[in-house]
């Protein structure tokens, strides 16, 4: 386990990150990557759509242009970082919670998404079958998580701080958690750093 795959970590560790997290967030998730996210989500206007570990809002923008700032319910363990997403978006619901155990009634959205989270939850599997759990038939559950490096020296070090699960093992959660039409790319924010994340989409059977 990760040094910041520990819940009180990595919410220590946020409470001081949050404080020039927007302007780093931008060098590894680029526009191209949250527009990716939210479009394998396939959601539409009106749909009420769940976001886990929504941070500071940065893929709340784009979930909010394509269903109405009244529609998105956000999720995040670390207050420091979601205070500056409840300023941008009034309209939306924002609750202090824990990814692995979803304060909300099964089958209750049309989709759930995550972008940068679950490589700091202690349990990713249960993770996502609360996701799926929340999620109502037909909907689809999306994730993207930083991608195990290729380079074994570079993995070796990455490990030590935080998860980075390999995309055989992100297929294999999706289906353990009764997903099915699963479907991925391996992005990144730039030519020379294209396989940074994986981001995956099922539909909820």
């Amino acid at each position: 386990m990760g040094l910041l795959e520990d819940k009180v970590r990595a919410r220590i560790f946020y409470r001081y990150f949050s404080r020039i997290y927007d302007f780093v967030n931008p060098f590894f998730y680029a526009d191209e990557m949250r527009q990716t996210v939210v479009e394998m989500a396939k959601i539409a206007k009106g749909d009420l759509v769940l976001e886990v570990g929504c941070g500071t809002g940065f893929t709340t923008q784009e979930i909010v242009s394509k269903v109405g700032e009244e529609n998105v319910v956000a999720v995040d363990l670390t207050p420091e970082q979601m205070i500056k997403a409840v300023r941008r978006f009034r309209k939306s619901i924002f609750i202090r919670g824990d990814a692995e155990n979803l304060p909300f009634k099964d089958c209750t959205f049309d989709a759930s998404i995550s972008a940068g989270s679950i490589e700091y939850w202690p349990n990713p599997s249960k993770g996502v079958q609360e996701m799926a759990r929340v999620t109502k038939d037909g909907g689809r559950v999306v994730i993207l998580a930083p991608r195990k490096p290729d380079n074994i020296i570079v993995r070796k070090f990455a490990e030590r701080i935080m998860l980075f699960p390999s995309t055989q093992q992100m297929v294999l959660w999706m289906e353990k958690a009764g997903l099915d039409d699963i479907r991925y790319v391996e992005t990144g924010p730039y030519s020379f750093w294209s396989r940074l994340v994986i981001i995956i989409s099922g539909r909820k059977a």
